[in-house]
Protein backbone atom coordinates (compact mmCIF):
# COMPACT_ATOMS: atom_id res chain seq x y z
CA UNK A 1 0.00 0.00 0.00
CA UNK A 2 3.05 2.76 1.13
CA UNK A 3 4.47 1.57 -2.43
CA UNK A 4 1.67 2.31 -4.56
CA UNK A 5 1.04 5.47 -3.26
CA UNK A 6 4.40 6.56 -3.56
CA UNK A 7 4.51 5.24 -7.32
CA UNK A 8 1.14 7.17 -7.65
CA UNK A 9 2.31 10.73 -6.02
CA UNK A 10 5.64 9.68 -8.29
CA UNK A 11 3.27 9.87 -11.43
CA UNK A 12 1.04 12.15 -9.89
CA UNK A 13 4.18 14.83 -9.97
CA UNK A 14 6.01 13.71 -13.36
CA UNK A 15 2.57 14.29 -15.08
CA UNK A 16 2.28 17.78 -13.37
CA UNK A 17 5.80 18.54 -14.63
CA UNK A 18 5.55 17.49 -17.84
CA UNK A 19 1.65 18.86 -18.77
CA UNK A 20 2.40 22.30 -18.27
CA UNK A 21 3.84 24.66 -21.30
CA UNK A 22 6.85 25.46 -21.16
CA UNK A 23 7.40 29.44 -20.28
CA UNK A 24 11.13 29.84 -21.96
CA UNK A 25 10.21 27.94 -24.80
CA UNK A 26 7.04 29.62 -25.69
CA UNK A 27 8.80 32.95 -25.43
CA UNK A 28 11.84 31.92 -27.43
CA UNK A 29 9.22 31.12 -30.24
CA UNK A 30 7.95 34.67 -30.13
CA UNK A 31 11.22 36.52 -29.86
CA UNK A 32 11.89 34.25 -32.55
CA UNK A 33 8.88 35.07 -34.96
CA UNK A 34 9.22 38.68 -34.51
CA UNK A 35 13.15 38.08 -35.25
CA UNK A 36 12.00 36.61 -38.57
CA UNK A 37 9.11 39.25 -39.29
CA UNK A 38 11.68 42.30 -38.63
CA UNK A 39 13.37 40.98 -41.38
CA UNK A 40 10.52 41.18 -43.82
CA UNK A 41 9.35 44.25 -45.49
CA UNK A 42 5.97 43.08 -45.79
CA UNK A 43 4.90 40.21 -43.75
CA UNK A 44 3.30 37.47 -44.79
CA UNK A 45 -0.53 37.49 -42.93
CA UNK A 46 0.24 33.31 -42.12
CA UNK A 47 3.39 34.71 -40.26
CA UNK A 48 1.25 37.77 -38.58
CA UNK A 49 -1.62 35.16 -37.69
CA UNK A 50 1.31 32.56 -36.11
CA UNK A 51 2.65 35.80 -34.04
CA UNK A 52 -1.00 36.69 -32.98
CA UNK A 53 -1.44 33.22 -31.83
CA UNK A 54 1.78 32.77 -30.07
CA UNK A 55 1.31 35.96 -28.51
CA UNK A 56 -2.23 35.13 -27.21
CA UNK A 57 -1.26 31.31 -26.05
CA UNK A 58 1.45 32.73 -24.15
CA UNK A 59 -0.50 35.53 -23.02
CA UNK A 60 -3.43 32.74 -21.33
CA UNK A 61 -0.81 30.80 -20.19
CA UNK A 62 0.91 32.78 -18.11
CA UNK A 63 -2.15 35.50 -17.33
CA UNK A 64 0.12 36.65 -13.71
CA UNK A 65 3.61 37.00 -15.99
CA UNK A 66 3.98 41.46 -16.58
CA UNK A 67 4.82 40.05 -20.55
CA UNK A 68 1.72 38.93 -20.65
CA UNK A 69 -0.65 41.77 -21.09
CA UNK A 70 2.10 43.57 -23.81
CA UNK A 71 1.79 40.29 -25.30
CA UNK A 72 -1.66 40.72 -25.57
CA UNK A 73 -1.10 44.26 -26.51
CA UNK A 74 1.10 42.93 -29.70
CA UNK A 75 -1.76 40.67 -30.46
CA UNK A 76 -4.22 43.70 -30.48
CA UNK A 77 -2.10 45.64 -32.96
CA UNK A 78 -1.69 42.19 -35.04
CA UNK A 79 -5.32 41.98 -35.09
CA UNK A 80 -5.66 45.30 -36.57
CA UNK A 81 -3.21 44.88 -38.87
CA UNK A 82 -4.59 41.60 -40.42
CA UNK A 83 -7.98 43.38 -40.62
CA UNK A 84 -9.34 41.50 -38.19
CA UNK A 85 -11.20 43.87 -35.75
CA UNK A 86 -13.84 41.92 -34.10
CA UNK A 87 -11.13 39.81 -32.89
CA UNK A 88 -8.71 42.84 -31.93
CA UNK A 89 -12.05 44.68 -29.89
CA UNK A 90 -11.71 41.03 -27.97
CA UNK A 91 -8.33 41.50 -27.55
CA UNK A 92 -8.94 44.81 -26.08
CA UNK A 93 -11.64 44.09 -23.58
CA UNK A 94 -9.51 41.29 -22.29
CA UNK A 95 -6.69 44.10 -21.52
CA UNK A 96 -9.14 45.97 -19.62
CA UNK A 97 -10.42 43.64 -17.79
CA UNK A 98 -7.33 41.72 -16.76
CA UNK A 99 -5.26 44.18 -16.06
CA UNK A 100 -7.37 47.49 -15.33
CA UNK A 101 -4.32 48.95 -13.49
CA UNK A 102 -2.17 48.99 -16.52
CA UNK A 103 -1.06 51.52 -19.20
CA UNK A 104 -2.01 48.90 -21.64
CA UNK A 105 -5.87 48.92 -20.23
CA UNK A 106 -5.50 53.02 -21.20
CA UNK A 107 -4.37 52.30 -24.46
CA UNK A 108 -6.50 49.21 -24.96
CA UNK A 109 -9.57 51.66 -23.96
CA UNK A 110 -8.41 54.36 -26.22
CA UNK A 111 -7.73 51.62 -28.79
CA UNK A 112 -10.83 49.65 -28.89
CA UNK A 113 -12.92 53.27 -29.16
CA UNK A 114 -10.82 54.04 -32.21
CA UNK A 115 -11.43 50.55 -33.77
CA UNK A 116 -14.73 51.21 -33.69
CA UNK A 117 -14.74 54.69 -34.68
CA UNK A 118 -11.92 54.75 -37.80
CA UNK A 119 -11.98 50.40 -38.70
CA UNK A 120 -15.57 49.69 -38.27
CA UNK A 121 -17.57 53.03 -38.65
CA UNK A 122 -19.36 51.94 -35.88
CA UNK A 123 -19.92 55.47 -34.19
CA UNK A 124 -22.81 54.87 -31.71
CA UNK A 125 -20.50 52.23 -30.34
CA UNK A 126 -17.20 54.54 -30.64
CA UNK A 127 -18.76 57.53 -28.80
CA UNK A 128 -19.55 55.94 -25.36
CA UNK A 129 -16.07 54.26 -25.77
CA UNK A 130 -14.51 57.37 -26.04
CA UNK A 131 -16.83 59.01 -23.42
CA UNK A 132 -15.83 56.45 -21.13
CA UNK A 133 -11.84 56.65 -21.72
CA UNK A 134 -12.17 60.51 -21.02
CA UNK A 135 -13.68 59.88 -18.33
CA UNK A 136 -11.12 56.96 -16.66
CA UNK A 137 -8.62 58.51 -17.72
CA UNK A 138 -8.46 62.39 -18.44
CA UNK A 139 -5.10 63.00 -17.95
CA UNK A 140 -3.68 59.95 -20.49
CA UNK A 141 -1.62 61.01 -23.78
CA UNK A 142 -4.26 60.03 -25.70
CA UNK A 143 -6.56 62.06 -23.87
CA UNK A 144 -6.26 65.08 -26.21
CA UNK A 145 -6.66 62.79 -29.57
CA UNK A 146 -9.38 61.16 -27.87
CA UNK A 147 -11.53 64.40 -27.02
CA UNK A 148 -10.73 65.41 -31.30
CA UNK A 149 -12.14 62.02 -32.58
CA UNK A 150 -15.38 62.66 -30.17
CA UNK A 151 -15.61 66.08 -31.30
CA UNK A 152 -15.28 64.68 -35.17
CA UNK A 153 -16.96 61.52 -34.68
CA UNK A 154 -18.60 60.43 -38.29
CA UNK A 155 -16.83 63.30 -40.14
CA UNK A 156 -15.05 62.95 -43.03
CA UNK A 157 -12.20 63.94 -43.92
CA UNK A 158 -12.93 67.16 -46.36
CA UNK A 159 -15.47 67.75 -44.32
CA UNK A 160 -13.04 68.07 -41.46
CA UNK A 161 -10.64 70.33 -43.56
CA UNK A 162 -13.47 72.48 -44.51
CA UNK A 163 -14.21 73.58 -41.19
CA UNK A 164 -10.30 73.61 -40.27
CA UNK A 165 -10.14 76.31 -43.06
CA UNK A 166 -13.24 77.87 -41.78
CA UNK A 167 -11.66 78.21 -38.15
CA UNK A 168 -8.75 79.44 -40.13
CA UNK A 169 -9.79 82.48 -41.44
CA UNK A 170 -9.33 85.85 -40.00
CA UNK A 171 -12.92 87.07 -39.37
Amino acid sequence: MKKSATLLCSVLFFTACQSGPDKAEMAQNIQAIQSELAKEAQPSPEKLVNLQNSLLLYADAFPEDSTSVKYLAKAGETARLLEQFDKALEVFDKIIKSYPNTKAAAAAMFMKAFTLDNDLKKFDEAKPAYEAFLKQYPNDEFADDAQFLLQNLGKSPEELIKEFEKNAQPE
